[in-house]
């Protein structure tokens, strides 16, 4: 029996003799290394300002921070989403109000958040979900016409572009993470991007206890550094990314064409002109994907459910009420098969054959 791991990152040569480069050079914290990684993804993205911390959920309560928000501001954030991009509002005091998501795209809209605006609201987080960039103009133009903060977690969207222009690139603040399981990686780690040279200042004082000088404390900060270790490998996957974003769109044109109308896909939108496709879901009656998860499962294939909505997770559930039926909707019918930059023709070709068997029982 083949089995075949949900989502394998691509550590190669390059990545080893990097660590190892840093590690022999004894300069193992946050250093020239994380400056140079700094400088790789202004490079690459097209953006003014890049500072490097240790994960995702560190970078949005960066941004966050940065951006002033504070106990008793009201933050819109799909409930649609991984349960970082929630978790960190909650982290910094502030108060994180749930919207809906389009069951067609995954992703939120303007029009789903403008019915939870109110005179506290003073930010909005739209998730690019599975990498899909938002509409990015409909939600600049929500946010100025609302004297809003926006904030795009882009998490998993590195590398993707909306209108030929890369995510991140915008006038607005972008989030990223390189945990082991999105597009490229550092290991643990993450950035905030922004054009705002102020902002950017802000973010490199929180990320180091808000430290102008050496123990001298301008901002309330935390210990949000990435290591030179971490950045060399993060540096040499940049490198690789293009060549990633590449292959896992052969992949899911595979799984596409062999699938074909047995299941649903995300839509995408013609604004979303590059879609990296960390991850990639397919709908099924939700009847039977429970079954087709088991039968999977047996036939040593790894799914995932990404992801149960916010507003239904046992901590969760007892802060937030209310109906949202279209993320409800996903959840309920979600299969999230194996992608990765290591995963093979055969390997999803594989997965094909254990899912139609799996459709015919």
């Amino acid at each position: 029996m083949r089995n075949v791991p949900w989502s394998s990152p691509d550590i190669g040569e390059e990545e080893k003799e990097a660590a190892k480069k840093v590690i022999d050079s004894g300069m193992l914290t946050q250093g020239k290394e994380t400056e140079a990684f700094e400088k790789d993804i202004e490079s690459y993205i097209g953006c003014k300002n890049a500072i490097a911390v240790n994960n995702g959920t560190s970078a949005l309560m960066t941004a966050m921070l940065a951006h002033g928000i504070k106990s008793g501001d009201e933050v819109l954030v799909p409930t649609f989403t991984f349960i970082a991009s929630v978790n960190a509002i909650i982290a910094i005091g502030a108060k994180p109000v749930l919207v809906d998501s389009d069951p067609e795209t995954f992703n939120t809209t303007p029009e789903l958040m403008e019915r939870y605006l109110t005179k506290k609201t003073k930010a909005i987080v739209p998730v690019d979900v599975a990498g899909m960039p938002v509409d990015v103009d409909a939600f600049t133009e929500f946010a100025k016409n609302n004297n809003l903060i926006m904030i795009e977690d882009a998490a998993e969207a590195i590398g993707a572009q909306y209108k030929n222009n890369k995510i991140g690139s915008f006038n607005h603040t972008a989030i990223f993470s390189f945990h082991m399981a999105k597009l490229i990686t550092s290991v643990e780690g993450g950035c905030v991007v922004t054009s705002n040279e102020e902002i950017a200042r802000k973010c490199s004082m929180i990320q180091n206890h808000g430290m102008q000088k050496k123990y001298e404390h301008k901002l309330f900060g935390l210990n949000f550094r990435l290591t030179d270790i971490q950045s060399a490998i993060g540096r040499a996957q940049l490198k690789k990314i293009n060549e990633y974003i590449k292959w896992r769109n052969k992949l899911v044109k595979i799984y596409k064409k062999e699938l074909g109308e047995s299941v649903e896909y995300q839509k995408i939108p013609d604004y979303a002109n590059v879609h990296p496709h960390m991850i990639f879901g397919v709908l099924t009656d939700k009847r039977k994907r429970d079954y087709i998860i088991k039968y999977l499962k047996k036939g040593g294939v790894d799914t995932r459910i990404c992801w149960p909505p916010v507003h239904t997770q046992e901590y969760h559930k007892k802060i937030f009420n209310g109906k949202y039926p279209g993320s409800e909707q996903i959840a309920s019918r979600i299969i999230n098969l194996p992608i990765g930059n290591m995963l093979s023709k055969e390997d999803v070709n594989y997965v094909i054959k254990i899912f139609k068997k799996a459709l015919k029982n």
